[in-house]
């Protein structure tokens, strides 16, 4: 989920959804590479939602990454001064402490 990011939901049910619980959540594939976060939407959300759908952190704009309490699975909230993108995912603890050391070899 990326915190005020624009996507235009192309189906009734998923419209409701989202109004009712203040966003949707983006099936997809995080990365974390040597230079950004990267979140890449899934076919299927693609099929169902537009707009920006792909979004990719710069680390070195990463100012606090936190674990949040989640059903089933916990969520990593990656902050910069412009965006949080919440990444729900196994791992949470271990996902959000790669991102900090990779920031931090940073310089």
């Amino acid at each position: 989920m990326i915190e005020d990011v624009k996507v235009n939901v192309r189906s009734p049910v998923l419209g409701a959804f989202r109004s009712a619980w203040g966003g949707l959540w983006v099936g997809g594939r995080v990365r974390l590479t040597t230079e950004a976060v990267s979140f890449a939407a899934n076919g299927l959300n693609r099929m169902v939602q537009s707009g920006t759908l792909d979004v990719s952190v710069p680390l070195a704009d990463i100012i606090g990454v936190d674990v949040l309490p989640g059903f089933i699975t916990r969520i990593v909230a990656i902050t910069t001064p412009d965006v949080t993108l919440k990444v729900r995912c196994y791992g949470a603890a271990r996902f959000a402490e790669a991102v900090l050391a990779a920031r931090g070899r940073l310089g």
